[in-house]
């Protein structure tokens, strides 16, 4: 009779220690979260001349951005929502270039001035490992004026890394922006022009 509660006890005491290793496991697996500061430093894009005045409207997103990339140790959320910092990254790269530019955060602000604004559609870095890294930037560039869509196109930023010094991750995600810039804002500037 005294045998069987010290089976028992020796059964749980086994089934303990094995329920611990998958719990700890799970619990290192799960990645912190860290905030990536998004940033911008404008870039020379040759872009035609422009006297009208522009207003930037902070772009949408196509569906809301709340993680923007992770490593094997974090997952990355974004500094100010992405829509936002598209929009003024656009503001300061137009008020580098000398335009007479203003930002505002919703379409009705801007009235009826020219409006170049966008949707934000993804914005992503992954870093498998130190030695390699992925981003993408893709967004839907337009110019509207009352309530008019003059152009709409869609760009799309990404590169595949495989060495060691891969840079900052929020700098890979800025140079996505430059690349997406250096053919929108040409763009653009063109198509108000011309529809002045």
């Amino acid at each position: 009779m005294k045998k069987q509660p010290l089976i028992i006890a020796v059964f749980l005491l086994a089934a303990a220690i094995l329920m611990l290793p998958s719990s700890g496991f799970s619990a290192e697996k799960k990645m912190k979260e860290t905030i990536l500061t998004l940033d911008y430093t404008p870039i020379k894009i040759d872009s035609p001349p422009c006297s009208t005045k522009i207003a930037v409207v902070k772009f949408t997103e196509s569906s809301p951005i709340k993680e923007i990339g992770q490593s094997n140790l974090f997952k990355y959320i974004p500094s100010i929502d992405v829509g936002t910092w598209m929009a003024k990254s656009l503001y300061t790269q137009l008020k580098s270039e000398g335009y007479n530019v203003e930002y505002f955060e919703t379409m009705d602000e801007a009235g009826d001035n020219f409006i170049i604004t966008g949707v934000a559609n993804k914005v992503y870095v992954d870093r498998p490992g130190q030695m390699e890294m992925k981003y993408k930037v893709q967004l839907d560039g337009m110019v509207t004026k009352n309530n008019k869509l003059l152009f709409s196109k869609n760009y799309i930023s990404k590169q595949q890394k495989a060495f060691a010094n891969t840079g900052k991750n929020a700098g890979k995600l800025m140079s996505g922006l430059h690349d997406s810039f250096g053919l929108f804002i040409p763009q653009a500037i063109k198509i108000i022009n011309e529809s002045n």
